[in-house]
């Protein structure tokens, strides 16, 4: 009995994979699994978490790029090995028993056998006046990413749970010429604050008012009227997913906002939800940076080929 080619071809998926997010994590998964001669399809709307920031340190090879020239460089890697573009968010996504529909903001919809999430996380800022505007200039999250440039300056840090009280050790590292913001909350207690004033750290406990500066960070206002010159000033925010796909395919997600996501010998990336995985930011257990993002984003494009192939010998396919 001859084979229904027809019947066969029309229940084929369009991608073997479709990868939500254009960062570095889903540019580097997407990159393994081209070479692994899989259809890829990489769908974006350009809202990155490292938009506002004028370069991106610590990727080797690549310390001071513009984040945008870094994800240029990524699409045109990506797109050698066939990978394909849509630059439209993905508003929906469905599973069923033959794999994966994604539905893009402009209507269009595509199937799949598997899906990668890569789409990070969102800063939660202070509604403090000039907060916003100044973040990733004068006002920066990493110590690892921008803190080199700003060594020796008068650095500020702010310090508004007990959680930040250990980061705010790197920054000493930075610059001898410090003081932590507590922003009037009552973070410290006397053990600590005495440690940190006998390394010569101002602590300002009053309430702030705004940040200010035209071209970087220049000063930051207290409600007693004070204004406290600074050169720069860090602070690590909560952070939320920057999708709403993860809650939408009902992912796990813990207290500090990342997706729950698993390990094994098998590779990186598993979720709760059989073909669907986690890469970069948005998941749990990684340091949000671009080296660790692109590591993820690699490690996830091999567990998604590997899976695939072992399929291939399970009739799945």
């Amino acid at each position: 009995m001859e084979r229904d080619e027809t019947n066969t071809r029309e229940m084929e998926p369009d991608y073997d994979v479709i990868i939500v997010g254009a960062g570095p994590a889903g540019l580097s998964a997407a990159l393994q699994l081209g070479r692994s001669l899989r259809s890829v399809l990489i769908c974006d709307n350009d809202e990155p978490r490292n938009g506002p920031a004028a370069e991106a340190h610590g990727y080797l090879t690549r310390d001071g790029i513009s984040p945008q020239e870094l994800r240029r460089l990524g699409r045109e890697e990506v797109s050698t090995y066939g990978g394909e573009f849509r630059d439209a968010q993905v508003t929906n996504i469905s599973r069923d028993d033959d794999g994966f529909t994604s539905t893009l903001e402009t209507g269009e919809t595509v199937t799949s056998r598997k899906v990668v999430l890569a789409t990070g996380i969102s800063d939660v800022l202070p509604d403090t006046d000039g907060f916003e505007e100044l973040w990733g200039n004068g006002v920066h999250h990493c110590p690892y990413c921008h803190g080199y440039e700003v060594r020796n300056e008068p650095l500020g840090v702010l310090v508004r749970t007990s959680e930040v009280v250990e980061y705010a050790k790197l920054i000493y590292n930075l610059s001898e010429d410090l003081v932590v913001f507590t922003d009037g909350q009552d973070v410290f207690d006397e053990e600590i604050r005495s440690a940190f004033v006998e390394q010569g750290i101002e602590i300002e406990d009053e309430p702030i008012t705004a940040l200010n500066g035209s071209d970087g960070l220049e000063s930051v206002s207290l409600s007693d009227g004070r204004d406290v010159a600074r050169h720069a000033l860090f602070y690590p925010p909560p952070m939320k997913q920057h999708s709403e796909l993860s809650e939408q395919l009902g992912l796990q997600v813990n207290q500090v906002g990342l997706v729950e996501t698993e390990r094994s010998q098998h590779g990186a990336g598993f979720t709760s939800v059989d073909g669907l995985f986690v890469a970069g930011d948005a998941s749990s257990g990684l340091a949000p940076s671009i080296p660790s993002a692109v590591a993820d984003g690699s490690e996830v494009g091999a567990t998604v080929n590997m899976e695939l192939s072992g399929e291939a010998f399970e009739g799945k396919q």
